[in-house]
């Protein structure tokens, strides 16, 4: 659990010549889900991946971070194609974890005949579910869900949203959404980013 909030300050990030944030201010309280909305293009996927270190900001800092376990579904899938279901998940996993790995897809709601296929032959739902289940199994005290339900259909989506619901108490999560509903859902507080470029509002 993250004791502590999430402080953006004065956040700013450019690609050359580029400004894609700047000055942004943004507190993510502990234990709780922030929806990021915005239109396409104004910086939230950068914003994430600030969240997660992947980046680092050219001024400001992010405050509550340091030490923290974290953990991630991209907008992509990200997975080793030629690997199964299970072996994916397993790759966040301590060795010897496949029982854990295959309860955590059963969970997301990936069915037992697709566990041991190679990801490249399940649809493009099924890998979803995928990315989703490994995510969730590392227990982050800090998320981030970038457009976590894309490509989900309307049957499964539902419980895939109840799975993370539950999967995410106790953690600080970020959410990147267009979806209000997804938002709602998931119990979001929800903030928007605006161009300006990248006001938080």
């Amino acid at each position: 659990m993250t004791a502590s909030p999430i402080i953006f300050q004065g956040v700013t990030k450019r690609y050359g010549d580029h400004p894609v944030l700047a000055g942004v201010a943004l507190i993510l309280e502990p234990d709780s889900v922030t929806a990021l909305t915005g239109p396409n293009g104004v910086g939230k996927t950068t914003l994430a991946r600030l969240l997660l270190g992947l980046e680092a900001p050219d001024s400001g800092f992010i405050a509550g971070v340091d030490g923290l376990r974290r953990a991630a579904v991209f907008q992509e899938d990200r997975l080793c194609a030629h690997l199964d279901a299970v072996a994916n998940v397993r790759l966040v996993l301590d060795r010897g974890h496949r029982a854990s790995a295959e309860e955590e897809l059963a969970l997301a709601g990936l069915g037992s005949e697709h566990l041991s296929k190679p990801v490249s032959e399940l649809s493009g739902g099924q890998r979803r579910r995928v990315v989703i289940a490994r995510a969730m199994t590392v227990r982050a005290p800090l998320v981030v869900l970038d457009e976590p339900f894309t490509g989900l259909d309307a049957d499964t989506k539902p419980a895939v949203m109840e799975y993370v619901r539950e999967r995410l108490v106790g953690s600080t999560a970020l959410l990147i959404t267009h979806d209000p509903a997804e938002a709602e859902f998931l119990g979001a507080r929800v903030v928007t980013l605006q161009y300006s470029p990248g006001i938080i509002v």
